[in-house]
């Protein structure tokens, strides 16, 4: 049996060059493939495998993951395709685990590496070779985005004299390959347990992919220049955004429809990390894709706009858009996210719908500040009452300047300490909410009513603030209402 230094001899077919690692700790008995890093734990323990999607642009942390991700399956080598020099982190961990990590150039063929690492891992007959480099030629040829995968599938299937097919099933299939178009998976190429079969599979699925990524990106195109055009919509002055609605109407855009706006956030806010920017941006385009798919009656669309790490989704329809449709859509984010972002904890919030350019701004900062009010109350999904005064509350607290105003008017309170001025915000709050009535005020505090009178002066001392002035009792009502909201 063969080892990495049989590979590496001179006068190899394929250029391979060792990373790290020793060249001949284990024999290699067998080849596999997988499509990234994070398919290392799926890997067959004892084989040489081979990472067809490019990982030169890994993280270091993303390359130590895989290097005991592959120790522990048991893997005598991987082969990256155009990595450079490894980290020093990833040489040490691979020499210890005394596993060998070859790469090739990055414009080689990858489904040619394959066939030729089983090939001379194995020695496969000439009849079963002949079968795999013809079906490989027709893929060669396959440079048109355009084509269709079922004849393509037919085409390869004839020259391998194996009917290949595509099968929606989510569990393991013999001789099968996954399809991953823009990061998820859509189907699994099958075939018999043919050899020549095993060996084009990968770069079957590979091709197929790409093909229905390039429809999908045609579709969507439309998509992402909405997305675009939303955001500044959101962000823009309301002058400036009066000039976008032409070009949003020319994209399709329905802007003068009913909108309804559902805003994302997180808990973390978004950190300089790559490897957490990349999540990111992979998280917005499941959600893009998954939301160009939500099935939706005639009339109503919806499209997704980005804000930093936070994510807008946007519904329109021509007539109404009832609130129900939104916790719909939130429901069916969560189910894409739990399968491709697990440990992704999201918060909502929800705005009211209303109708055209302005409304769809003012949605859109309703469904923000009620995603600010998830956030700390940490309820999965806020969503303002009828009434109305909580949304101005939110406006209010919403802008920087009214939040420095607040904090000011209320800041000999808080000097207090955390528990105390709470306790005093609650009372001031109650004794402004029943008009300055002592009584009123110790029912809403379940105390006795010279309870509140005593704490009600001691407020006003510290505040040194005229309650009977109504500029000043509306200014500390205002405050202690957005503060008690918080």
């Amino acid at each position: 049996m063969p080892y990495v230094s049989d590979l590496l001899r001179s006068g190899a077919r394929i250029t391979v060059n060792l990373l790290a690692g020793p060249p001949d700790a284990a024999p290699l008995t067998s080849v596999t493939a997988v499509e990234t890093l994070e398919g290392l734990k799926d890997a067959p323990s004892g084989a040489l495998t081979v990472v067809t999607g490019r990982a030169l642009n890994a993280a270091a942390y993303q390359m130590d993951i895989a290097i005991r991700t592959a120790a522990d399956r048991g893997l005598p080598a991987l082969v990256l395709i155009g990595s450079g020099p490894l980290p020093i982190t990833t040489t040490r961990l691979a020499e210890r685990a005394r596993l060998a990590v070859l790469s090739t150039e990055a414009g080689c063929d990858v489904a040619e590496v394959v066939l030729w690492l089983d090939q001379t891992i194995r020695g496969e007959a000439a009849d079963t070779l002949a079968q795999a480099q013809a079906a490989l030629g027709i893929l060669r040829e396959q440079r048109d985005s355009d084509g269709d995968p079922a004849e393509l599938l037919e085409r390869v299937g004839a020259a391998l004299g194996h009917t290949l097919t595509i099968t929606e099933a989510a569990g393991e299939e013999p001789a099968g390959e996954p399809i991953w178009v823009a990061g998820r998976r859509h189907g699994t190429v099958i075939g018999p347990p043919d050899d020549a079969v095993r060996l084009v599979l990968p770069a079957v699925a590979a091709a197929i992919g790409r093909l229905k990524e390039a429809a999908l990106a045609r579709e969507t195109a439309p998509g992402q220049t909405r997305s675009d055009i939303l955001t500044e919509l959101i962000v823009a002055e309301r002058v400036q955004a009066g000039l976008l609605a032409d070009r949003a109407r020319m994209l399709g855009l329905a802007v003068d429809d009913v909108h309804i706006v559902i805003w994302m956030t997180s808990e973390r806010p978004a950190g300089a990390d790559p490897g957490e920017l990349t999540e990111q941006r992979r998280l917005f385009d499941t959600l893009a894709l998954h939301t160009h798919q939500f099935e939706h009656p005639p009339g109503e669309s919806w499209n997704l706009a980005r804000l930093a790490a936070d994510i807008v989704v946007v519904g329109t329809a021509r007539t109404e858009i009832m609130q129900g449709r939104a916790h719909q859509m939130i429901a069916s984010l969560r189910e894409a996210m739990a399968g491709e972002h697990p440990g992704m904890v999201p918060r909502f919030g929800i705005g009211t719908a209303r109708r055209g350019i302005d409304g769809l701004r003012e949605s859109a900062m309703e469904a923000r500040a009620a995603a600010e009010i998830a956030v700390r109350s940490r309820a999965s999904v806020h969503v303002f009452d009828a009434t109305g005064i909580n949304r101005v509350l939110a406006a209010i607290a919403g802008t920087p300047l009214s939040r420095r105003v607040i904090d000011d008017l209320l800041a000999p309170l808080d000097e207090l300490g955390p528990v105390r001025a709470a306790t005093a915000i609650e009372t001031l709050g109650a004794y402004l909410d029943a008009r300055g009535s002592l009584k009123g005020a110790a029912v809403r505090l379940r105390l006795h009513p010279n309870a509140v009178n005593y704490r009600i002066r001691r407020i006003v001392e510290r505040l040194d603030a005229d309650l009977t002035d109504p500029d000043i009792s509306f200014a500390l009502h205002l405050a202690c209402r957005v503060r008690l909201s918080d």
